[in-house]
């Protein structure tokens, strides 16, 4: 390749079944063999088009091809967003002075907008539960300690600080357990009616 002067090789896995081994494995050997670009591109039916992106670059390409939200055919290709998540983890100080992740929202915002879907509640960096938290064991944490269960911050991809719901509910639970630890009866139903008359008597006051 090299000697008759190719500046780019390309690898597709258009039907989206690679797994992250075969790509490192088969990008590797590729790398062995020629000096040029290796670009790569991933389709996600099977669900691993960021971690084969990934495993792709860890093993010597160079380009990646992405979308935003991850739209094309079928289940589309490997998402901007979720790229860009996968790599802040693994060298945030690269993707920071190398990315602008401060626009990523307003890209696909307006995208999103242009051809008509959701952002995904739950998409990577910019869904609306990003940086939500909502089970008890973690609403504790997070006010304690962002990064207990927050591996990227939301100030670096210019997103509202942790949101911790379910306070009322998280009161509730605690309500609960102390009340059936003092209650010696065993019937649920009653111990969940005082629980709950408890818990009522707190939001008055």
């Amino acid at each position: 390749m090299d000697k008759v002067g190719v500046n780019r090789v390309g690898i597709a896995d258009t039907v989206g079944c690679a797994s992250p081994r075969q790509v490192y494995d088969l990008v590797r050997t590729l790398r062995g063999v020629v000096s040029c670009d290796i670009e790569c591109h991933f389709h996600n039916d099977s669900g691993c088009a960021i971690a084969n992106a990934y495993c792709a670059l860890e093993a010597g390409a160079t380009h990646i091809d992405t979308s935003v939200l991850g739209i094309g055919e079928r289940n589309g290709i490997t998402p901007l967003g979720g790229l860009m998540a996968r790599m802040i983890v693994a060298d945030r100080d690269y993707v920071k002075g190398k990315y602008n992740l401060h626009m990523l929202k307003e890209i696909e915002d307006l995208v999103a907008d242009k051809v008509e879907v959701n952002v995904p509640f739950n998409n990577y960096i910019t869904g609306f539960s990003a940086f939500t938290h909502k089970a008890g064991i973690h609403a504790k944490a997070i006010l304690a300690n962002p990064s207990t269960y927050e591996i990227i911050d939301p100030a670096d991809v210019s997103r509202p600080l942790s949101n911790v719901i379910g306070i009322e509910l998280m009161y509730m639970i605690v309500w609960y357990e102390t009340i059936c630890s003092l209650c010696f009866t065993s019937d649920w139903v009653e111990r969940n009616q005082i629980s709950s008359r408890t818990a009522r008597t707190r939001n008055v006051r």
